[in-house]
């Protein structure tokens, strides 16, 4: 991407990537107070963490501290977002973590065991809650259960593998060797628990520019991020990264293309589809742009694929599919279920629904394809009626986990 004529445009990192930052700051802070040598400052200034392609990353800590609160001792780190030159509503702002050592709650299964290989007792139990800025889940449709904190999964994993790094540091401690039980106060060894708990300080005021209530997510932001990069939205800058994309299909001699929203789903169209790497472009939020820009190149095919939300949004006639350009209408397609037959209880269902994930997902239990399909012969008809030229059209609805629920030409 390019801003201006030479310049480009500098990427920038999720709430997700910047609340997983503060967290491991957090959690060495917290052991080396316990007492644990943990490689690094002695106030960490700067943390690594792994990112989900495998890459590493080094971010800035604003502030750490430790604070005694009702005789806990709880370490403090935060992190300042920096969303490159997207025009986020979040840069700027402050991501925050606490950690602390609490007890283990029988039963509670799901908090994972970490071994640690040079120390007696067994590391905690990693609980990863929202503090205050982190919205609360209150209805259904989304990737979080209701009454979860708005913290979505890949940022979840993220928060989780960054500290286990800070634990997986802390083994030693200096002066006695490689074993030395770690004290908890609150918890006898074996069963320790370490608390992990995510706030946005401002995340309340932030929220009220979002459409978090409309969604259901009560109290503040949602913690973001699929990949841990916010790429620039800037129009021109991404247009132009269209236009190279279909440039370099040309280039390499393909006359079809396939269009993606985005990188997860550009990921499962590959292991569909199987064309050249060269044939894959994502379109983001410009599918308008894109369909023209193809057109114009001398495509003869256009693939598109991507989950129902932003296939529903064409299939409506909106080719500007980014929630400030648009806004998806449950009520439509609960109007187009009626016309293909579905009856009320479901149109009734659909109108109901919280978000398309929910409409898709519920179709999906189903089993019922037809749906899917029909949305997507309806994805056909607007891209042609857009492009005014018959040109094969390939359309691929996915569920959210990326299975087939329609491929229709």
């Amino acid at each position: 991407m390019k801003k201006g004529l030479n310049k480009p445009l500098r990427k920038g990192y999720t709430t997700g990537a910047c609340a997983a930052a503060a967290a491991k700051a957090a959690a060495m802070l917290l052991l080396k107070e316990q007492g644990l040598r943990v490689k690094g400052q002695k106030t960490p200034t700067f943390v690594e963490i792994p990112f989900p392609d495998g890459s590493r990353v080094k971010f800035k800590i604003h502030k750490s501290e430790i604070i005694k609160r009702n005789s806990r001792i709880i370490a403090s780190a935060s992190v300042i977002k920096d969303a490159g030159d997207d025009p986020d509503i979040t840069n700027g702002a402050e991501i925050a973590a606490e950690a602390t050592l609490g007890s283990r709650v029988k039963g509670e299964g799901a908090r994972r065991k970490i071994d640690l290989p040079h120390a007696l007792c067994p590391m905690p139990f990693i609980q990863i809650k929202g503090g205050k800025g982190v919205g609360v889940v209150t209805k259904p449709g989304l990737a979080v259960p209701i009454g979860q904190p708005a913290i979505n999964p890949v940022p979840m994993k993220m928060i989780r593998e960054a500290v286990e790094e800070a634990i997986t540091t802390g083994s030693r401690v200096k002066g006695q060797g490689s074993r030395r039980k770690i004290d908890l106060p609150h918890a006898p060894c074996p069963m320790p628990l370490l608390e992990i708990t995510i706030s946005v300080p401002k995340g309340k005021e932030l929220a009220k520019k979002t459409l978090n209530s409309r969604l259901g997510i009560i109290g503040g932001i949602s913690i973001l991020g699929t990949t841990g990069i916010v790429e620039p939205m800037s129009v021109d800058a991404y247009t132009e990264t269209i236009s190279l994309g279909i440039d370099m299909a040309v280039a390499a001699g393909l006359n079809e293309i396939v269009f993606t929203p985005g990188r997860n789903s550009e990921k499962y169209a590959e292991e569909i589809l199987r064309l050249k790497e060269d044939a894959f472009v994502q379109m983001g939020d410009y599918a308008g742009f894109a369909f023209k820009a193809a057109v114009k190149k001398g495509i003869k095919k256009i693939y598109v694929v991507g989950q129902l939300g932003k296939m529903a949004k064409i299939a409506d006639g909106n080719f500007k599919t980014h929630v400030r350009n648009s806004s998806l209408s449950l009520s439509h397609i609960a109007k187009w279920a009626e016309e293909w037959g579905y009856d009320k209880a479901i149109s009734k269902s659909i109108k109901q629904s919280n978000t398309a994930r929910q409409v898709s997902d519920f179709f999906e239990e189903r089993g019922d394809k037809k749906f899917f399909e029909s949305i997507g012969n309806r994805v056909i008809e607007k891209i042609k009626g857009l492009l005014k030229k018959d040109i094969g059209i390939r359309c691929i609805i996915l569920s959210s986990n990326g299975a087939v629920m329609a491929d229709v030409k």
